[in-house]
């Protein structure tokens, strides 16, 4: 086997890697439960999914894309929640940055955020907004695990 179709090999492998981990960053428990899509409907709290977007936007990137609310399919929406394992879980896009796309979850062991992009050039300033998105996923786990009464709220209406 040449260089050439051992490096094509490795790169494929890791590409299916990729591909496995982008889907979502949730444990077994989490693939089985019923999540629910956290929305700007105030039984929720007052825009919870509407500022979660702007306050990301604002700090992080101004670019930033987030999927839509939609009841039928809760896991496409950018803020879940898992009442099983307590576990809530941020997402969306960045397309400038290669189409970089970014996952927050509270309960992760790693105590980070995920990113999952192609190709990104880590220029000064890709570092700052990756360094931006470090600091403000620590804010965002701060602001919600003191935010226990909306997760428990959810957590007993399940």
């Amino acid at each position: 086997m040449s260089e050439f179709d051992i490096s094509r090999e490795m790169i494929s492998k890791i590409r299916e890697s990729e591909e496995r981990h982008s889907k979502r960053t949730l444990n077994e428990e989490e693939k089985k439960e019923k999540p629910i899509a956290i929305t700007n409907d105030p039984k929720f709290g007052e825009n919870v999914l509407k500022n979660q977007i702007e306050v990301f936007k604002t700090t992080v990137h101004s670019g930033a894309k987030f999927g839509t609310e939609n009841e039928e399919n809760p896991e496409s929406n950018p803020l879940v929640y898992y009442p099983e394992s307590g576990n809530l879980v941020f997402s969306g896009s960045i397309p400038t940055l290669s189409g970089l796309k970014f996952q927050y979850s509270l309960n992760d062991v790693t105590n980070a955020p995920y990113i999952f992009v192609d190709g990104l050039a880590l220029t000064d300033d890709v570092m700052m907004t990756l360094r931006k998105m470090s600091g403000h996923f620590k804010n965002w786990k701060e602001e919600f695990l003191a935010a226990t009464d909306l997760l428990e709220k959810l957590k007993s209406d399940k």
